[in-house]
């Protein structure tokens, strides 16, 4: 029994870093209508189930969009605003202007993120299922185990759905090697957190919508940056297999880690109950993530205020709502590994903030250059070790 509830919380765990470490969802939506994969019986997630109740959970008919054809124009001219400014600041032109633009509500990012999300587990699922296949024990277990993820799944994405704001779309692991990323805006999220903060209209979508573009610029304008991301979530994937196979860490030794709040040496619980394969590949991930969204905050910083007058004022909004966090709140985020993802920004953006102060955003631009300029984790919290190998 202890070894399928060790089994069970490994693949929860795996589901969850996999997300968790590209954006979870934010950044897996694919922008273009594709079919479903089919729901399986031997499935490791039952997505219907997850489907249904991620989107009683976002209330999304709540929130619905009051005139989509406005709010799109609104966001291409605030992204052309933007796209000059931070072509100046990162030293490189984008390839092409970006076209692939979207106006979402709640059921629209909760229909396109399972879809993709469902893509890019299939590989998972189709090894469970004949792990599942071959033994009848296993698989009365996993019709419990997929009903029980889907639960979390489902509640995961929806509480998702009412938060999240906006979103560059990699096309991760796209069969379509060509596609492009795509921006979606969630209107009546944007429009609700406009409210609250009693911030003006124009100036919140347009801090937005610089945010987002920034993305677009690391990763358009570096033909290297997708595909070194797909490679390291196909090792990611290739590496579950261990995880399916039986050895691991004891239930009672994950148990006590999860309720103590800390894995050994301040490990995040997630990180905890990843194979040592896994682990690495997953600092990979970590460290590119932490990057992506540690620049992006640096540039927003650094140019917001030639766009937004209003731009430290916005900040200082978003921050004490940040701080004013419930308890549930927090603790969902401890839960699904949300504040692992936020701890991303904050290193990130320490570390390029410390590289520029030191040599300059010059020097700092250098992680674009290739996979072999990018920080490891090690380097992210002590960037003088970045600084003296690159600039050996």
């Amino acid at each position: 029994m202890a070894a399928n509830k060790n089994n069970d919380l490994q693949r929860l765990g795996v589901v969850l870093a996999l997300g968790m470490a590209a954006g979870f969802g934010v950044r897996y939506v694919l922008s273009r209508q594709v079919a479903r994969p089919q729901d399986q019986e031997s499935a490791l997630v039952d997505w219907e189930q997850a489907r249904q109740l991620a989107l009683r959970v976002s209330r999304w008919e709540q929130a619905p969009i009051d005139d989509r054809a406005l709010r799109h124009a609104q966001y291409a001219r605030m992204v052309a605003q933007s796209e000059p400014l931070i072509a100046a600041y990162m030293g490189v032109e984008l390839p092409a202007p970006v076209e692939r633009l979207f106006v979402v509500d709640r059921r629209d990012w909760l229909l396109v993120n399972f879809v993709s999300f469902q893509h890019l587990l299939q590989p998972i699922e189709e090894l469970y299922g004949k792990i599942a296949s071959s033994n009848a024990a296993t698989t009365v277990m996993g019709t419990v185990n997929r009903k029980l993820l889907g639960g979390q799944m489902g509640l995961l994405l929806g509480y998702l759905a009412q938060r999240v704001l906006g979103q560059y779309d990699l096309s991760l692991l796209s069969p379509d090697p060509e596609l492009r990323g795509a921006l979606y805006f969630v209107e009546p999220n944007i429009k609700r957190v406009q409210s609250q903060l009693g911030l003006s209209d124009e100036d919140f979508r347009l801090w937005i919508a610089l945010h987002e573009t920034t993305h677009v610029f690391q990763f358009e304008a570096f033909p290297w940056v997708r595909p070194y991301f797909n490679e390291l979530l196909s090792s990611f994937l290739g590496e579950v297999t261990d995880q399916f196979n039986g050895a691991g860490m004891s239930f009672s030794q994950i148990a006590n880690r999860l309720m103590g709040g800390k894995a050994n040496g301040g490990e995040h619980w997630m990180q905890a109950v990843l194979s040592p394969q896994q682990r690495q590949v997953f600092d990979r991930m970590q460290a590119l993530m932490s990057v992506v969204e540690g620049y992006s905050n640096h540039v927003m910083n650094e140019i917001g205020e030639q766009l937004l007058p209003s731009f430290r004022e916005i900040e200082r909004r978003i921050a004490q709502r940040k701080g004013s966090r419930t308890l549930i709140e927090e603790l969902f985020n401890r839960v699904t590994g949300m504040d692992l993802k936020l701890a991303q920004y904050q290193q990130g953006e320490a570390f390029i903030n410390a590289v520029v102060a030191q040599r300059g955003i010059a020097f700092a631009n250098q992680v674009w250059s290739g996979p072999e300029y990018l920080p490891t984790m090690d380097e992210i919290k002590n960037p003088e070790r970045w600084i003296a190998r690159v600039g050996a």
